[in-house]
């Protein structure tokens, strides 16, 4: 994920889905109204992130505090995990493409992407 529009976006629908989990769990008297003004103030301080394993251990470090963060932490480290995979994967495509069939493999083994 080079683009930061991407990371923008993710950003942006990570704010929704936490206000989405505040909302829910304010209604359903789960988390007090200065329990969630701090959740939010908190989470915003680390707004922008750098990259998405910012914001996912961001996510991770409120999940610890804050129950209400679980489930989106877990959405965006399982994106975090696919978009990993799909470099590698691609990564892997074009070593083959050029011939450098042991730079695919070691690819595939964990090493470098490049």
């Amino acid at each position: 994920m080079n683009d930061p529009t991407d990371l923008n976006k993710i950003t942006q629908d990570a704010e929704k889905d936490l206000v989405n989990e505040i909302v829910e769990k304010l209604r359903d008297n789960e988390l007090t109204p200065e329990a969630s003004r701090m959740l939010a103030k908190e989470f915003l301080s680390h707004l922008p992130p750098k990259d998405l394993p910012t914001l996912v251990e961001v996510l991770h470090n409120l999940s610890t505090e804050y129950k209400e963060v679980r489930e989106v932490y877990a959405k965006y480290y399982g994106m975090q995990g696919d978009m990993q995979d799909a470099e590698k994967i691609h990564a892997m495509a074009m070593h083959i493409h050029q011939g450098n069939i042991e730079s695919a493999i070691k690819v595939a083994k964990g090493g470098q992407n490049a």
